[in-house]
C-alpha cells in the first residue's frame, strides 16, 4: 500500500478510536490494535461485492449496501452501510442477496479485536457484538420507510438515520457529512420515484432544514427533520448510541433470523 494511503486509512482508523472510546481515554492496547489494523486493509471497486463470509471486517471508507437484484435489473436495496460499520457474517440468510459497494471501498480485517473474547479490546468487541442486532433494527426501519404512505416521511427518516448514523462514527461535522450516493439510489432503496425524491429534498432545502453538495449534505435543523420523521430525539438516541454498551435492542432480535426467500 502506498503511503498516502496508508496515512489515510490511520485517520479513517483515528475516526474509529474515538468512536470506540464512549467519551473516554481508550486502552492503548486497544488503540494500538485499532490502528494498526491499517496494514490488512482491501480496496474493493464499485460495484463489486464483497464476501460477507470472510471474517469480521471495519469499512474505513465509503459506501456498501445488501441488496437483490430484481427481474427487472433494478437494484432492491434493504440496508446501507458507511464507515464506521462492521460487516458481521451471517446478516442475511442469503438468498438471491449480495453485499455491493456503492462507491470504491476500503476495509480492514476487525477479526484481531475479538480474539480471547475481546479481552484486549473489550470496547471494540462489544461494538462487534452489538452490530449484528443493530443492523436487524436498521432492516426494520428500512421496512418502516418502505411502507409509509408519506414521501416526506420516508426520506425525512431515512436522512436522520444517515444523520445520526455519521454522528455515532465522528464522520459528521458541524451536521454535514459524505453522501456519496445519488438520489436515483435513494430513490430506489425508498421503493419511490427520483421525481419524488429531488421533489422533497428540493422542499426541505428551500425550508432550510437541509444543504445539499455534490457528494455531501448537511442538516441543518435535525429535530425538525426528526419530527417529519416521526421520531423524537429519545428514539433516536436509543437506536444510534454513542456508547455501545449501553445499547438496547429488542431482545428477540437475538435469536431471530431474516430470511430473504426467492
Amino acid at each position: 500500500m502506498q503511503i498516502h494511503h496508508q496515512r489515510a486509512e490511520r485517520v479513517h482508523l483515528q475516526q474509529f478510536v474515538d468512536q470506540a472510546s464512549f467519551g473516554e481515554t481508550l486502552a492503548i492496547e486497544e488503540e494500538a490494535t485499532i490502528l494498526g489494523l491499517w496494514r490488512s486493509t482491501h480496496h474493493h471497486p464499485s460495484n463489486s461485492k464483497i464476501d460477507a463470509d470472510q471474517g469480521v471486517r471495519l469499512i474505513t471508507s465509503g459506501w456498501a449496501a445488501w441488496l437483490r437484484h430484481a427481474d427487472n435489473g433494478r437494484r432492491l436495496i434493504f440496508l446501507f452501510l458507511m464507515p464506521g460499520d462492521f460487516i458481521v457474517p451471517p446478516l442475511f440468510i442469503m438468498r438471491n442477496c449480495e453485499l455491493v459497494c456503492l462507491t470504491p471501498v476500503r476495509t480492514v480485517d476487525a477479526s484481531t479485536l475479538t480474539q480471547d473474547g475481546g479481552a484486549l479490546s473489550p470496547n471494540s468487541s462489544a461494538m462487534i457484538e452489538q452490530s449484528s442486532r443493530r443492523n436487524h433494527h436498521l432492516l426494520l426501519d428500512h421496512l418502516t420507510r418502505l411502507i409509509l404512505g408519506s414521501t416526506t416521511g420516508s426520506v425525512a427518516l431515512l436522512l436522520t438515520e444517515f444523520h445520526e448514523r455519521s454522528l455515532r462514527s465522528g464522520a459528521c461535522v458541524n451536521g454535514k457529512f459524505n453522501l456519496p450516493i445519488g438520489q436515483r439510489m435513494l430513490a430506489a432503496s425508498l421503493g419511490r420515484s427520483a421525481v419524488q425524491v429531488n421533489k422533497v429534498m428540493s422542499k426541505f432545502q428551500l425550508e432550510g432544514l437541509i444543504r445539499v453538495g455534490y457528494d455531501w449534505l448537511e442538516v441543518i435543523e435535525p429535530e425538525a427533520l426528526r419530527a417529519l420523521a416521526g421520531v423524537s430525539n429519545k428514539e433516536m438516541v436509543a437506536n444510534f448510541p454513542r456508547d455501545f454498551s449501553k445499547a438496547v435492542y429488542p431482545g428477540s432480535f437475538e435469536t431471530s433470523h431474516i430470511c430473504i426467500s426467492a
